[in-house]
């Protein structure tokens, strides 16, 4: 069974994940961004959900509460969960938890991101599932690890920030660190790339050996691999630590900041050398503080034409753009976003597969949009087991309000 039938462009068949199953226990971002990437790349990707656990992001926008079928309209949801089928299957119930048992013992790889401990309660946990398939490959992405003291911790983006070390660099001049927050959460989005990229890798050894994997994929460790660089600084300069944060500016380049056009606007410039300082005196004028003379000349022109003539002299200059206005100009957002014929915007994918573009084949589901098909076509029940589930609620497809 593989939904996703469509090639990824006119003519062609690759898919490099075709025949590959993925059980879904994704959440958010970091599980259910990584499961997206496998289901673009050819693989079928069961979502698992239940009435009484949903996906967190189902309950976030603004449609929590409008209507009958709300849960189904979170544009957080369908942002991150297209080209997968939808499973509602209750684990809190015994015969659901049997059944989903099954499920993933099909399955060649699995997604999770719960808390430390939970599927070890409910018997998903990789040891139970590899004595029934040694060939799965369980891909448990938490926030610090599968071992350790924190392994249990409760866990945001921004105290993930804090502990990986990413805290301490930022925040203005001489100030108190500042933590990016959920509308960027580095952690969750860095580790869903990581993440695809070492399934795929543990989906070729399982063809060669025979074996599958877990994979530990710590959000923590992740986010201090981003600054292995500032690490290794700090391991030969003992006084490193003791520096202030410097805001926008970088002890490597001459000037780093950002500056107010006439318009409102903000543009960010960043003079490497001498060479360049000669060259953005020539345009903004006078000796002394180069900061300061940029300043000035910003705030008496627009920002299009700053950009336009700090470029033309070799300078890096840039717009500070937000989302609404990389909304407006498709081309600077590339592969990262796709339109939907509705309107609909998605998350698209930063890499390109020999020239295809991210093709959306399957909207993302509604809450168990496509369990009757599951059971039927992967494990084989009929009719009267099926709404025999029904029956103990197994396979409710709206949400037990909390």
């Amino acid at each position: 069974m593989n939904k996703n039938p469509e090639p990824l462009r006119n003519g062609c068949t690759v898919r490099p994940l075709a025949n590959i199953r993925v059980v879904d226990f994704g959440q958010l971002t970091a599980g259910a961004n990584t499961s997206a990437m496998l289901a673009d790349l050819g693989a079928e990707v069961i979502k698992i959900e239940s009435a009484s656990f949903m996906d967190l992001f189902r309950s976030m926008g603004s449609n929590r509460g409008r209507g009958p079928g709300w849960w189904n309209r979170s544009p957080q949801f369908r942002f991150t969960n297209r080209n997968k089928l939808g499973v509602s299957l209750d684990a809190k119930i015994p015969e659901g938890r049997r059944i989903l048992q099954d499920l993933v013992a099909t399955a060649d790889v699995v997604v999770e991101n719960f808390r430390r401990g939970v599927l070890e309660r409910l018997g998903l946990d990789y040891a139970s599932m590899a004595a029934r398939n040694p060939r799965i490959i369980f891909a448990s992405i938490s926030s610090q690890g599968e071992t350790g003291p924190y392994r249990l911790h409760t866990s945001f983006g921004s105290t993930l920030e804090a502990m990986g070390g990413v805290a301490a660099l930022t925040g203005y001049d001489g100030d108190k660190p500042v933590i990016s927050g959920p509308h960027v959460n580095y952690p969750d989005q860095v580790a869903s790339l990581f993440a695809t990229g070492m399934i795929i890798a543990a989906i070729r050894v399982a063809r060669r050996s025979g074996k599958g994997a877990l994979l530990d994929i710590s959000q923590r460790e992740l986010t201090s691999f981003l600054i292995g660089e500032e690490i290794l600084a700090a391991s030969v300069d003992v006084e490193r630590a003791e520096l202030p944060r410097r805001a926008n500016a970088d002890e490597a380049m001459v000037l780093q900041d950002c500056f107010l056009a006439s318009d409102g606007r903000w543009i960010a410039l960043t003079i490497e050398n001498s060479i360049d300082v000669e060259r953005c005196r020539a345009i903004v004028g006078g000796d002394g503080d180069l900061g300061g003379r940029v300043a000035v000349w910003c705030a008496v022109h627009p920002a299009s034409e700053i950009v336009d003539v700090l470029r033309d002299a070799g300078l890096a200059v840039a717009p500070v753009r937000d989302g609404a206005s990389l909304i407006r100009e498709r081309q600077f957002a590339g592969q990262t976003l796709v339109w939907r014929e509705s309107g609909e915007i998605v998350k698209g994918r930063p890499y390109g597969f020999d020239g295809a573009q991210l093709k959306i084949n399957r909207d993302a589901p509604d809450l168990g949009q496509h369990t009757r098909e599951v059971l039927c076509e992967v494990l084989g029940l009929d009719e009267p087991a099926i709404q025999r589930l029904a029956e103990l609620g197994v396979t409710r497809s709206e949400p037990i309000e909390q």
